[in-house]
């Protein structure tokens, strides 16, 4: 009797053994699908920076600049954290951005000058993929099902910080406070109308900072970098007709340290939000 019992409590110790082995390794490879979609996602995630050399000319006071971001360089593999709940995965991906800040400035009395500034950011996304197959599926059934925005921020100096998004409009009231705790599903987004008219507000903590808003034109694609409104105490105001062409679209908010622009031995110091946006006909 007793041998009976030592020997059901090793045959429950091993089955106990290799279902959690077994349960392991489900998670390991539910992670590994994960990061391959993550890696294959190319509009989520850490798409090409080129349209980022979008500048533009732009005058504080006496000063006028012509300022530009050159196409940016990545870290060899971004960083990609996984987690696993039954059904739900969460993502956090993050990845360094290198390049440069290029400034062509006239002050007054001056010749003109061009100020090549090392741009180093680490940027930030988070993301929800649901199981909507099963684990013999391809990618074992997981799908992308959330986003946040997007963040970016200056590595060595970084004192100016958004702190909070507002968009306004006839139709809506948007309030974005935690940028990475807000998701959005990637089939509808935020919507905006064809030509909606909206008014954007950025509070921040840059009462010397400047802001500007990075998108596509009303009518076609291209794109622009528009100045908001120094608002003063750190608020800045825009005002932006959505494009008219029915699309995913993404919208940029620029922070930077006024001397990052107008200082020529000063450093880059950036904060910048990105939104992705989805122009659809209100039903």
């Amino acid at each position: 009797m007793r041998k009976a019992l030592v020997l059901t409590v090793i045959l429950t110790a091993a089955l106990t053994f290799l279902v959690s082995c077994k349960k392991k390794q489900d998670v390991e490879a539910d992670k590994a699908a994960v990061r391959e979609l993550v890696d294959k996602d190319s509009t989520h995630f850490g798409g090409s920076t080129s349209h980022d050399s979008t500048g533009g000319f732009f005058m504080d006071g006496d000063t006028a600049v012509l300022w530009w971001r050159s196409e940016q360089t990545h870290d060899p593999a971004p960083g990609i954290e996984v987690g696993i709940s039954a059904d739900s995965a969460w993502v956090d991906f993050s990845q360094h951005n290198y390049g440069y800040f290029h400034v062509l400035a006239l002050p007054p009395g001056e010749t003109l000058q061009l100020w090549n500034k090392p741009l180093s950011e680490n940027t930030h996304l988070r993301a929800i993929y649901l199981r909507t197959g099963k684990n013999t599926d391809t990618e074992r059934g997981w799908t992308l099902n959330k986003v946040s925005l997007f963040t970016g921020r200056s590595d060595s100096t970084h004192s100016v910080k958004i702190d909070s998004l507002t968009i306004t409009s006839s139709l809506r009231n948007i309030l974005i406070t935690d940028p990475l705790n807000v998701f959005y599903n990637i089939d509808t987004m935020v919507t905006f109308t064809p030509g909606e008219s909206l008014t954007i507000k950025l509070y921040t903590n840059a009462t010397s900072g400047k802001a500007f808003l990075h998108t596509f034109m009303l009518f076609w694609p291209f794109y622009i970098r528009v100045p908001f409104t120094d608002m003063g105490n750190g608020v800045f105001q825009g005002d932006w007709h959505a494009p008219v062409v029915q699309s995913i679209r993404f919208a940029i908010f620029d922070l930077m340290e006024r001397s990052t622009i107008y200082g020529a031995g000063m450093p880059y110091d950036y904060n910048g939000w990105l939104l992705p946006y989805k122009i659809h006909t209100a039903d």
